[in-house]
């Protein structure tokens, strides 16, 4: 659209560090607004809906990380595209963030180039899974679902996937794959009845679709595996979504009828490590290889490919 310029929140409790973002990210063209936590960055966020949030770590009221884990746990602001500044700039700390659901990190005092940078690429990125999205809705309306999650079905997913390894051999960005399987679901079937067991397969469901991001495809494959596609993700990147799955399917109850616990195990693959030219069956093997040593090594864990 002619004359749209793209909107960035600016959150920092400092005024000066508040306003030299604001002038970085101004220069560059942006609709930039600012709050000086993240109280007021929460109320912002719900009523203008910014493309990117600039967030400091730590702010009195409401820090980034608190900020974070509300806007990525809401369904109305869970794409919002999270930039993390932080005078920490250890891997502990970039990891804690990155974890809670932030996109990009940034150690302070920021480069004002590398800030704009950063900002144009989660923009691309925000465009690009806007597509994606719009696909996979389209491909929600030509049925390929499955009946009982509402998860794309498996012939879906081996297209996504097709198309998806396609996109990656011409523009050379990656891909990842993650395979769950979720552990000895068999005993609930025994135990409790196949209806439970639906329960559970529909609850895991829900599980997998909070924890994904914009333009991820989630599946279910068959029985209780799953599969979720990750476009334009690392191996890396793609390993920290795969633990955050397997915490919350940790941390909550899957039944409904019946209080039902259980773990799941998750295997990651990406076109990083694959070789070229690129395949789908190379990819799918590679990432169900790693769910075999998730299992095991113990099952409830994530193993790379």
């Amino acid at each position: 659209m002619t004359g749209f310029r793209p909107r960035v929140l600016v959150v920092d409790d400092d005024p000066l560090s508040r306003r030299i973002l604001e002038q970085a990210l101004g220069s560059a063209g942006y609709d930039v607004d600012s709050a000086a936590d993240g109280q007021e960055a929460l109320t912002k966020v719900r009523n203008h809906r910014p493309d990117v949030v600039v967030t400091d770590w730590q702010m009195p009221r409401m820090d980034g990380l608190t900020l974070c884990r509300i806007l990525k746990g809401s369904d109305e602001t869970r794409f919002t595209h999270i930039l993390m500044l932080s005078a920490r700039g250890e891997t502990e700390a970039k990891v804690t963030g990155l974890e809670t659901g932030a996109d990009d990190y940034l150690v302070k005092p920021v480069d004002p180039v590398e800030l704009n940078a950063r900002v144009r690429v989660g923009l691309r990125l925000q465009k690009a899974l806007g597509e994606l999205a719009a696909k996979n809705e389209i491909l929600e309306k030509l049925a390929l679902t499955d009946a009982l999650t509402g998860l794309a079905n498996r012939r879906a997913f081996l297209d996504a996937l097709e198309a998806e390894v396609a996109r990656v051999a011409r523009h050379e960005r990656p891909a990842s794959l993650l395979f769950l399987d979720l552990d000895e679901f068999k005993r609930v079937n025994d135990a409790h009845g196949h209806a439970v067991g639906d329960e559970v397969l529909a609850g895991f469901s829900r599980v997998l679709n909070r924890g994904c991001r914009r333009g991820d495809l989630a599946a279910r494959i068959g029985g209780e595996e799953f599969a979720v596609l990750l476009p334009m993700t690392s191996r890396v990147a793609a390993a920290l979504v795969a633990e955050r799955i397997r915490r919350a399917t940790e941390a909550f109850p899957l039944g409904q009828s019946v209080d039902v616990a259980l773990t799941v195990s998750i295997g990651v693959a990406s076109t990083e490590d694959s070789p070229k030219p690129l395949e789908a069956a190379v990819l799918l093997g590679r990432a169900d290889e790693a769910l075999y040593r998730a299992k095991a090594g113990g099952r409830n864990r994530v193993a790379a490919g």
